[in-house]
């Protein structure tokens, strides 16, 4: 199911969006209001700690190497992946 950032604001979600490129997995968290996090998941724009448990990818190569990925790890069991879709 593809899910896009405007419906995980709703939801007040934050998420990962992932990308497959160059043989590498790329993942840029998100807080819900849409702000790209640092590396301690704090929100600048919301003055919160952030925790990211979706993941959003942005093709279907990316889609099969998280889900991969997941399935293998059940230290992520908890974790939500989907297909990027654009907002409009």
């Amino acid at each position: 199911m593809a899910l896009t950032p405007e419906r995980l604001k709703e939801q007040k979600e934050d998420y990962f969006v992932a990308q497959w490129e160059d043989e590498q997995l790329y993942m840029t968290p998100h807080c819900h209001c849409g702000n790209v996090l640092d590396e301690q998941y704090y929100c600048d724009q919301c003055k919160r700690q952030c925790t990211c448990q979706v993941i959003l990818c942005r093709d279907g190569q990316t889609l099969n190497v998280v889900e991969k990925f997941l399935h293998g790890n059940p230290d992520f069991k908890h974790f939500q992946v989907h297909l990027l879709e654009e907002d409009s």
